[in-house]
Protein backbone atom coordinates (compact mmCIF):
# COMPACT_ATOMS: atom_id res chain seq x y z
CA UNK A 1 0.00 0.00 0.00
CA UNK A 2 1.55 3.38 -0.84
CA UNK A 3 1.97 5.71 1.91
CA UNK A 4 0.45 9.40 0.56
CA UNK A 5 -1.57 12.08 2.15
CA UNK A 6 -5.18 12.08 2.50
CA UNK A 7 -5.76 14.74 0.22
CA UNK A 8 -2.98 13.05 -2.61
CA UNK A 9 -5.60 10.08 -2.21
CA UNK A 10 -8.40 10.57 -4.64
CA UNK A 11 -5.76 11.27 -7.25
CA UNK A 12 -3.90 8.06 -7.58
CA UNK A 13 -4.68 4.46 -8.61
CA UNK A 14 -3.93 1.56 -6.30
CA UNK A 15 -3.71 -0.95 -8.79
CA UNK A 16 -1.38 -4.27 -8.04
CA UNK A 17 1.37 -4.38 -10.06
CA UNK A 18 3.37 -7.32 -10.64
CA UNK A 19 6.79 -6.93 -11.71
CA UNK A 20 9.02 -9.61 -13.56
CA UNK A 21 12.86 -9.55 -13.08
CA UNK A 22 14.24 -9.89 -16.84
CA UNK A 23 17.58 -10.85 -16.10
CA UNK A 24 16.37 -13.63 -13.61
CA UNK A 25 13.15 -15.32 -13.78
CA UNK A 26 11.95 -19.05 -13.84
CA UNK A 27 8.38 -18.41 -15.33
CA UNK A 28 6.94 -21.51 -16.64
CA UNK A 29 5.26 -19.98 -19.87
CA UNK A 30 3.40 -21.69 -22.19
CA UNK A 31 3.62 -18.94 -24.92
CA UNK A 32 6.46 -19.13 -27.57
CA UNK A 33 6.29 -15.81 -28.41
CA UNK A 34 6.78 -15.05 -24.26
CA UNK A 35 9.06 -17.78 -24.05
CA UNK A 36 10.97 -15.99 -26.98
CA UNK A 37 11.27 -12.82 -25.41
CA UNK A 38 12.17 -13.22 -22.20
CA UNK A 39 15.23 -15.53 -23.25
CA UNK A 40 15.94 -12.68 -25.68
CA UNK A 41 15.78 -10.29 -22.69
CA UNK A 42 17.79 -12.58 -21.07
CA UNK A 43 20.74 -12.26 -23.58
CA UNK A 44 20.42 -8.57 -24.22
CA UNK A 45 20.38 -7.64 -20.30
CA UNK A 46 23.34 -9.80 -19.14
CA UNK A 47 26.37 -7.19 -18.85
CA UNK A 48 28.74 -10.28 -18.63
CA UNK A 49 28.44 -10.78 -22.24
CA UNK A 50 30.03 -8.71 -24.41
CA UNK A 51 27.50 -6.72 -26.80
CA UNK A 52 28.96 -8.11 -29.97
CA UNK A 53 28.80 -11.68 -28.53
CA UNK A 54 25.49 -11.27 -26.79
CA UNK A 55 24.00 -9.51 -30.54
CA UNK A 56 24.99 -12.83 -32.19
CA UNK A 57 23.56 -15.20 -30.00
CA UNK A 58 20.53 -13.16 -30.15
CA UNK A 59 20.44 -13.45 -33.75
CA UNK A 60 21.48 -17.35 -33.63
CA UNK A 61 18.52 -17.72 -30.98
CA UNK A 62 15.97 -15.99 -33.35
CA UNK A 63 16.83 -17.49 -36.46
CA UNK A 64 16.91 -20.94 -34.50
CA UNK A 65 13.70 -20.41 -33.11
CA UNK A 66 12.07 -18.75 -35.76
CA UNK A 67 11.12 -15.86 -33.84
CA UNK A 68 7.64 -13.90 -34.67
CA UNK A 69 9.10 -10.30 -36.12
CA UNK A 70 6.25 -8.97 -32.74
CA UNK A 71 8.91 -10.36 -30.53
CA UNK A 72 11.30 -8.64 -31.80
CA UNK A 73 9.78 -5.48 -32.21
CA UNK A 74 8.86 -5.76 -28.78
CA UNK A 75 12.66 -6.68 -27.58
CA UNK A 76 14.01 -3.82 -29.49
CA UNK A 77 10.68 -1.52 -27.48
CA UNK A 78 11.66 -3.17 -23.80
CA UNK A 79 15.27 -1.94 -24.94
CA UNK A 80 14.13 1.31 -26.19
CA UNK A 81 15.81 1.09 -29.19
CA UNK A 82 14.10 2.80 -32.28
CA UNK A 83 14.49 1.05 -35.68
CA UNK A 84 12.88 1.47 -38.99
CA UNK A 85 9.92 -1.73 -38.57
CA UNK A 86 9.14 -0.68 -42.29
CA UNK A 87 12.06 -2.29 -43.78
CA UNK A 88 10.98 -5.31 -42.04
CA UNK A 89 7.24 -5.20 -43.26
CA UNK A 90 8.62 -4.92 -46.94
CA UNK A 91 10.98 -8.15 -46.27
CA UNK A 92 13.93 -6.13 -46.68
CA UNK A 93 15.82 -6.64 -43.32
CA UNK A 94 16.61 -9.45 -41.24
CA UNK A 95 17.63 -10.46 -37.72
CA UNK A 96 21.39 -8.75 -38.09
CA UNK A 97 20.10 -5.67 -39.67
CA UNK A 98 17.44 -5.15 -36.95
CA UNK A 99 20.20 -5.25 -34.02
CA UNK A 100 23.26 -3.17 -36.30
CA UNK A 101 20.10 -0.81 -36.69
CA UNK A 102 19.90 -0.97 -32.92
CA UNK A 103 23.73 -0.78 -32.24
CA UNK A 104 23.50 2.74 -34.58
CA UNK A 105 20.65 3.74 -32.89
CA UNK A 106 22.56 3.43 -29.46
CA UNK A 107 25.94 5.30 -30.80
CA UNK A 108 23.55 7.93 -32.58
CA UNK A 109 22.13 8.44 -29.14
CA UNK A 110 25.57 8.61 -27.60
CA UNK A 111 26.69 11.18 -29.76
CA UNK A 112 23.24 13.21 -29.35
CA UNK A 113 24.00 13.26 -25.56
CA UNK A 114 27.60 14.20 -25.58
CA UNK A 115 26.73 17.07 -27.76
CA UNK A 116 23.90 18.34 -25.46
CA UNK A 117 26.18 18.08 -22.42
CA UNK A 118 28.54 20.52 -24.20
CA UNK A 119 26.02 23.09 -25.47
CA UNK A 120 24.35 22.93 -22.05
CA UNK A 121 27.91 23.45 -20.09
CA UNK A 122 29.08 26.08 -23.05
CA UNK A 123 26.22 28.18 -22.69
CA UNK A 124 25.50 28.08 -18.71
CA UNK A 125 29.61 29.01 -18.61
CA UNK A 126 28.78 31.90 -20.88
CA UNK A 127 25.50 33.03 -19.00
CA UNK A 128 23.12 31.97 -21.32
CA UNK A 129 19.59 32.15 -20.52
CA UNK A 130 17.92 28.64 -20.66
CA UNK A 131 15.96 29.75 -23.30
CA UNK A 132 18.81 30.86 -25.59
CA UNK A 133 20.56 27.15 -24.28
CA UNK A 134 17.28 25.32 -25.59
CA UNK A 135 17.02 27.21 -28.91
CA UNK A 136 20.81 26.37 -29.82
CA UNK A 137 19.93 22.63 -28.67
CA UNK A 138 17.16 22.19 -30.94
CA UNK A 139 18.97 24.36 -33.81
CA UNK A 140 22.62 22.30 -33.46
CA UNK A 141 21.04 18.90 -32.95
CA UNK A 142 17.70 19.30 -34.97
CA UNK A 143 15.99 17.93 -32.08
CA UNK A 144 12.08 18.76 -30.81
CA UNK A 145 11.60 21.34 -27.91
CA UNK A 146 10.40 18.10 -25.01
CA UNK A 147 13.96 16.68 -26.34
CA UNK A 148 16.27 19.50 -25.78
CA UNK A 149 14.08 20.09 -22.42
CA UNK A 150 15.14 16.82 -21.45
CA UNK A 151 18.54 17.26 -22.32
CA UNK A 152 18.31 20.61 -20.09
CA UNK A 153 17.26 18.54 -17.07
CA UNK A 154 19.86 15.95 -17.27
CA UNK A 155 22.69 18.00 -17.89
CA UNK A 156 21.91 21.85 -16.65
CA UNK A 157 22.28 20.95 -12.86
CA UNK A 158 19.80 23.19 -12.14
CA UNK A 159 16.53 22.32 -10.91
CA UNK A 160 13.51 23.19 -13.29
Amino acid sequence: MLNLPDKMKPFVNDYKMILVEARQNNLILHNMNNIAFFDMLKVILDRSIPKNEAKKKIIDYAVKHNVDKTVIMTVAGATNSHIDYNAFEKGDGDMCTLFEEIAKEGRAEGKAEGKAEGIIETGLDLGLSKHDILVRLQTKLNISPQKAQEYFAIFGGQPE
